[in-house]
């Protein structure tokens, strides 16, 4: 069996979900169903991978896409035959073995009008424990506790590998990655001028799946890719505040005004990393 759809995949691991989610419909293991994505010469429109969405609708897309072609087929031979025997009379009888369908998330309300501003909202809690050196001001995470309600995990290895893969990246939001621009012109443009959490960086991760089913998910599963960046960042910001008793109030730490701020008594820093002038490593020529 072949599930398509132009929806991007961007590491997330769609592919494994999509057949999981027709696999199961269509009672046959997961390595018999392939997944072709965006050749437009087949595939339909999946919509923008945006918003934590594309395991919820392309995921409910695939499944009831098998469902319908299963009552299809069932339609017209034995209900207790087995898939093969399905196919095999479908082809004898000139019946198609395909089945398109096209799957609308439930209408959402913007905020302050009293409705749903989503379809399926994710819950999450972190922890993190941190180090100070109370001589450079230098910040490391060491250990991030994390638990993500995810509905119903359909995948478990690719959605452990994004709750980590998001909590690393927020490591970078908290500590290290700036955008900075001199006199107008982006001075982190290149990777030299521009830190980003490396694998020295990765704390120990111990991570904790909620599931809770969601009512219109597949299978009630909802979206996680998003979620594991909410609390990171503030996660941290809080550990900083407890260890020295200085609250950041701008992102990402800058650890000349933390270390400033813990000699001097100061309650919080306003300043982040980048805030100031940067020190131009080269000159502008007009």
């Amino acid at each position: 069996a072949e599930v398509r759809t132009s929806s991007a995949e961007l590491g997330q691991g769609l592919p494994a979900v999509l057949a999981a989610c027709a696999a199961e419909e269509l009672g046959l293991p997961r390595d018999r169903v392939g997944v072709l994505l965006g050749d437009t010469d087949y595939c339909p429109d999946g919509g923008p991978t945006t918003a934590s969405r594309q395991t919820y609708v392309s995921g409910n897309a695939a499944r009831y896409a098998a469902r319908e072609l299963m009552a299809r087929l069932r339609a017209v031979a034995d209900p207790g035959a087995s898939l093969a025997e399905l196919i095999s009379h479908a082809v004898e009888t000139g019946l198609s073995t395909s089945a398109q369908f096209e799957y609308w998330a439930p209408k959402t309300q913007p905020l302050g009008t009293g409705g749903d501003m989503h379809f399926a909202f994710g819950f999450c809690a972190q922890a993190v424990l941190c180090e100070i050196d109370t001589e450079t001001g230098e910040v490391s995470v060491r250990k991030v506790i994390a638990a993500h309600d995810v509905g119903r995990a359909i995948n478990p290895l690719t959605l452990e590998g994004q709750v980590e893969g998001g909590i690393v990246m927020c490591i970078g939001y908290a500590l290290m990655e700036h955008y900075i621009q001199e006199q107008g012109r982006p001075w982190t443009r290149v990777m030299a001028r521009y830190s980003a959490p490396r694998i020295a960086h990765a704390p120990e991760i111990v991570s904790h799946i909620v599931e809770h089913e969601t009512a219109d998910g597949p299978f009630g599963a909802k979206g996680v890719g998003e979620l594991p960046s909410i609390p990171t960042s503030a996660a941290i910001a809080n550990a900083i505040h407890l260890a020295t008793g200085v609250r950041v109030r701008s992102l990402p730490v800058d650890q000349d005004e933390l270390l400033r701020a813990m000699r001097s008594g100061a309650d919080d820093v306003e300043l982040g990393w980048g805030d100031r002038e940067p020190i131009p490593l080269v000159k502008f020529v007009q």
